[in-house]
């Protein structure tokens, strides 16, 4: 209250405006005329508890009262509020009559016109479908306004389909469903996620729901499109491809919000080699084939060699091996490539030539591995070891890979000798360019060793200084 004498006045000023004399006023609050006569005239102050009575009777607020002046924005703000109800009241009014008159109109049409009710349900659904746009925005309290007014929409498109479905005598209402609901989900997914209230375990994975609720949806509307048709076996197939596309590109989504800290590599790229075989599997039997283990084991092969080192890196080893992972990663693809070769040409090209070739291809990453790794020296002197067995094993390798298809039956008429005819200084016989190459690649491996091997004694040179 800014003081007693500005307040009284206010209080006989609103008295007298409503035409009420002091012992009148003082009726209505239950007090005597001579305390209002003291508020007036700034003596006294009411007590407090009489405040909401005062302002009742005067037609005022609180804080008209307290601050000895007419609210005049805030009088405007309750008169625009209730200007708004009355509006909103007679637009539900109005909608109520339309709609109501447009079904009894029909009603009455096709009674009349067919002797039955047939059309007239398809009005009614198409009615609801805007009532949901129009009318139910308008009785619905605003936080839920937007997800019902989807689901409100979304429901009476699919009754009216329903219906339509049934005038016509079809058989295509699931079809059109499954695919109705994908496509709202699709666009509508992410605002609804956002409004409902979830569990705290799914309240921080809702980009993962929404994904899996999408790929559910399309799973399901692709098998009734299936049972629809009758035609084929394609389903599967299918629904394997969506499902290991979906993983792939959005697995990682799925991974991030999991609680599995320091393995989410692993859990990808074990789901996704999963639903890969998953897809190769519905493949060979839909094609009628047999080629579905020659395919996986490839195809694991593949993944391997590229996600082992990962895969690896996020499993707990036992202390002993932790420190020889490139030596655990090599020896499970040497082992997977030797069993990919035997199940997919045993009594055909397994054992020859093609373990004999395996082997001698493997041995120059083990030459690397064990060189690089393993060799009790220096770095760069690992080097040099590891490009002089590289320049050997080019050396030897095709002589060996020439023994091994003479020895599985395959004749040549130019076996491959150890002695090779070069003259760097001729390059116009064809029959020594071949030989002057090879001898130009041995001595790359050679300088490339020379160097390394000069690097590491001058380096230790200059730590012994």
């Amino acid at each position: 209250m800014e003081n007693k004498q500005s307040f009284g006045a206010y209080i006989q000023k609103r008295r007298k405006e409503l035409g009420m004399t002091q012992k009148e006023f003082a009726e209505q609050l239950f007090v005597t005329d001579s305390a209002v006569s003291k508020w007036e005239r700034g003596l006294a102050y009411p007590d407090i508890t009489l405040l909401q009575s005062i302002c009742a009777v005067l037609q005022i607020s609180e804080k008209e009262l307290l601050s000895s002046a007419e609210d005049v924005e805030g009088r405007r703000a309750a008169q625009l509020a209730r200007q708004y109800l009355r509006l909103l009241r007679n637009y539900r009014l109005i909608q109520l009559c339309l709609y109501g008159l447009t079904a009894l109109g029909c009603l009455i049409g096709n009674l009349a016109g067919q002797h039955t009710l047939d059309w007239f349900w398809i009005v009614v659904t198409a009615e609801a479908m805007a009532a949901s746009l129009t009318l139910l925005p308008t009785v619905t309290p605003p936080r839920w306004r937007g997800i019902a007014v989807l689901g409100g929409f979304t429901g009476s498109l699919l009754l009216l389909l329903a219906v339509c479905c049934l005038y016509t005598g079809g058989d295509w209402f699931f079809v059109a469903m499954a695919w109705i609901l994908f496509g709202a989900g699709l666009v509508c997914g992410p605002y609804v996620l956002r409004r409902v209230p979830l569990p705290s375990i799914l309240s921080g994975r809702k980009a993962s729901l929404y994904l899996a609720g999408e790929t559910v949806l399309i799973l399901l509307a692709l098998g009734i499109n299936f049972l629809y048709c009758g035609v084929g076996s394609w389903f599967f197939t299918t629904a394997a491809a969506i499902l290991f596309g979906v993983w792939l590109v959005f697995g990682p989504v799925f991974v991030r919000q999991l609680p599995l800290q320091g393995r989410r590599g692993l859990v990808y790229v074990a789901a996704g080699t999963g639903f890969l075989l998953l897809l190769l599997l519905a493949s060979c039997l839909e094609s009628g084939g047999t080629w579905f283990r020659s395919a996986a084991l490839w195809s694991v092969f593949g993944i391997a060699l590229v996600c082992l080192p990962l895969v690896i890196g996020q499993i707990p080893w036992p202390a002993p091996l932790r420190r020889h992972k490139a030596l655990l990663y090599l020896g499970i693809l040497s082992v997977w490539l030797v069993v990919c070769l035997a199940a997919d040409g045993w009594g055909l090209w397994f054992p020859l030539p093609s373990l004999p070739v395996a082997l001698l291809c493997l041995v120059l990453p083990w030459l690397w591995l064990g060189g690089m790794r393993y060799l009790p020296i220096g770095r760069w002197f690992r080097a040099a070891a590891c490009f002089l067995a590289t320049g050997l094993w080019t050396y030897l390798a095709p002589w060996a890979l020439d023994r091994i298809l003479m020895a599985s039956g395959s004749l040549t008429d130019h076996p491959y000798s150890l002695a090779i005819e070069a003259n760097l200084f001729c390059w116009t016989d064809p029959a020594l360019v071949t030989g002057n190459v090879l001898v130009l690649i041995y001595l790359s491996f050679a300088l490339a060793a020379l160097l390394c091997l000069g690097i590491g004694l001058w380096r230790r040179a200059k730590r012994r200084q």
